[in-house]
């Protein structure tokens, strides 16, 4: 299956909105059922606190009735007369004995104004006998509220609150049993039914329910417009980045990117890919010198070499003499150039290596010892002396045959430069932590001016004492110090140029090892 590419700007925009609806549909949910909650509790508060308020009422007419010495004549008088008097807003209120049989009742004029004629009958009715009828609903309440009490399901004074139906609809109904007081004889207990219509509150809900079905939307709308473009607006400079960096070439590598804001995540973005366009600049102008001066290197010895096989072969007749003076040039030439070959080849293997050579532990004063002994024959005929000095034992992690050839490389410089006679001084020394060997010798030095690229490739220091040495003793080439510091940096060392009066010191710098059953 494909996998679909989305770009950054529209992730960011469908993430926005997909947060954005899930915490709008998780406020709507929470403040649906808040407000739903609250609804009901507000109409069983009402409905419980009528039915007391309308039996606290009755109890203190009977009083107020018996006190004044008045007996009530028509069954349900002192009742009615309470509804008549007593503010219950909005509700409907019926009081029954314990028969069932209607003694009171109260229906609002606006709500029976409202409603039709056979919806007034459903809800309370006088037949032709006078006989008055509850609604079905009422009166199937009143008869499961008997019942629980008869059960002991329900103490007598408790108040039941429940929904019902009737004919306009649900409401809510609450039902308190009134007891008679001992001073009220032949007073029945009542049964007061107070019920609230819920048409206002479903109308309230719906209207709740209808602003969440059409805020949500609209606000995930402008959510996701506001999102995009914000989030366009931010990555902005990323498009920027992106068409300045494509439009960089090999030949336009000193181009750098805008940096907007140095601060924030893009800029400093925009920092690091300018600062790697100046180290590729760099390596690639490196890179082209060293192809120049490779080239430069690589093509004296083989103009020499094509120039004498140039100069013999022109003439039909040569000497056996004149032959051999041509092939030793050539022999000579062919030399020097295996010599840079194996040089470039070296320094590109180190190059591609870096901290990937070999890694083992290596005696360094052994390998200085050694070293010593092969440039032997090389100093006995310069008349130079190779006095080694070292003060213990020390060793390395790294690569002995690439260690070897950078002790030889500094040796070999060291000998090009020392006067016939003089002393060319190694030295091993280590602290607790650095591995440190010194070559040093009393030839010229290393003018002021040549210091600074002394480490550079085909960078030719001052010259030897005698003409022929850049032929006879190392390369020539100006890739001795090169290869050496590059095999240093891949043994995480350095070489560096001591300041001295006379002569050259170079200091080879390696983290030092400790190996089992050796001091630190």
């Amino acid at each position: 299956m494909p996998r679909v590419r989305i770009s950054i700007l529209l992730r960011l925009t469908l993430w926005n909105a997909s947060v954005l609806a899930l915490l709008l549909v998780a406020f709507a949910a929470a403040g649906w059922f808040t407000i739903e909650r609250v609804v009901h509790q507000r109409a069983a508060t009402v409905v419980r606190e009528s039915a007391r308020a309308v039996a606290g009422a009755i109890m203190a007419e009977r009083r107020a009735a018996t006190a004044r010495g008045e007996v009530e004549l028509v069954r349900g008088e002192h009742e009615q007369a309470v509804l008549r008097e007593l503010r219950v807003g909005d509700l409907d209120i019926f009081i029954t004995d314990e028969a069932e049989q209607l003694m009171a009742a109260r229906q609002p004029a606006d709500v029976a104004a409202d409603m039709s004629e056979t919806d007034q009958r459903e809800r309370t009715t006088v037949n032709a006998t006078g006989t008055v009828v509850l609604p079905a609903a009422v009166r199937t309440l009143l008869t499961d509220v008997r019942d629980a009490r008869t059960a002991g399901r329900l103490a007598d004074s408790s108040v039941v609150v429940r929904q019902i139906t009737l004919a306009d609809g649900p409401a809510r109904a609450a039902v308190l049993r009134v007891e008679p007081e001992a001073d009220d004889e032949g007073e029945p207990a009542l049964l007061i039914a107070a019920l609230r219509g819920e048409r206002d509150d479903l109308l309230l809900l719906r209207q709740v329910r209808t602003t969440i079905f059409f805020a949500i939307p609209m606000a995930l709308l402008v959510s996701v417009i506001a999102g995009y473009l914000l989030a366009r607006r931010s990555l902005a400079p990323l498009d920027a980045i992106v068409t300045r960096t494509a439009s960089i070439t090999a030949a336009s590598l000193d181009d750098r990117l805008p940096v907007v804001n140095p601060h924030d995540e893009l800029g400093r973005l925009a920092q690091i890919i300018n600062a790697l366009l100046g180290r590729v600049g760099d390596a690639f102008r490196t890179q082209r010198q060293f192809v120049a001066d490779a080239s430069h290197e690589l093509r004296t010895p083989i103009a020499i070499i094509r120039g004498e096989a140039d100069v013999t072969l022109r003439r039909a007749e040569r000497t056996p003499q004149e032959y051999r003076e041509a092939l030793g040039v050539i022999h000579d030439e062919s030399l020097r150039l295996s010599r840079i070959v194996d040089d470039l080849f070296l320094l590109a293997r180190v190059d591609a290596a870096g901290h990937a050579v070999r890694r083992e532990v290596v005696h360094m004063h052994e390998l200085i010892g050694d070293a010593a002994r092969s440039v032997r024959t090389l100093a006995e005929s310069r008349e130079v002396v190779v006095r080694v000095t070292t003060d213990a034992q020390a060793t390395v992690r790294g690569d002995d045959v690439l260690l070897r050839r950078l002790l030889l490389n500094l040796l070999d410089n060291a000998l090009k430069h020392a006067p016939r006679g003089s002393t060319v001084e190694l030295s091993l020394a280590h602290d607790a932590r650095t591995v440190r060997v010194r070559v040093s010798d009393s030839g010229p030095g290393v003018a002021p001016e040549q210091r600074e690229r002394i480490f550079e490739r085909f960078v030719h220091g001052v010259q030897s004492t005698t003409a022929s040495d850049n032929r006879t003793h190392g390369t020539g080439a100006g890739l001795g110090l090169a290869i050496a510091q590059a095999i240093a940096h891949a043994h995480e060392g350095q070489i560096v140029l001591l300041d001295r009066d006379s002569g050259a010191t170079f200091e080879l710098a390696l983290p030092l090892v400790t190996t089992p059953g050796e001091p630190a």
